[in-house]
């Protein structure tokens, strides 16, 4: 069977309980769904776009590697 997903491996297939919990959360900011990272003290850090809009890949605040405060 193949995946025709953009979705990484990782959360597509996540590791059995007490290995490695999954950090990472498809969530909402400014209205564009992107996938973040949560830090250990409470923020997001932006790793990919996950809209299909093409204009927010070109947005500067919504680049990957960018932190979000909460």
């Amino acid at each position: 069977m193949m995946w025709y997903t953009m979705m990484p491996k990782e959360l597509m297939f996540p590791e059995p309980e007490g290995i490695s919990p999954i950090t990472q959360n498809v969530i909402l900011y400014n209205g564009i769904p992107v996938l973040a990272e949560r830090d250990e003290n409470s923020s997001y850090r932006i790793i990919r776009v996950m809209s299909t809009d093409p204009s927010h890949f070109l947005m500067e605040d919504c680049q990957p590697g960018t932190v979000i405060k909460e």
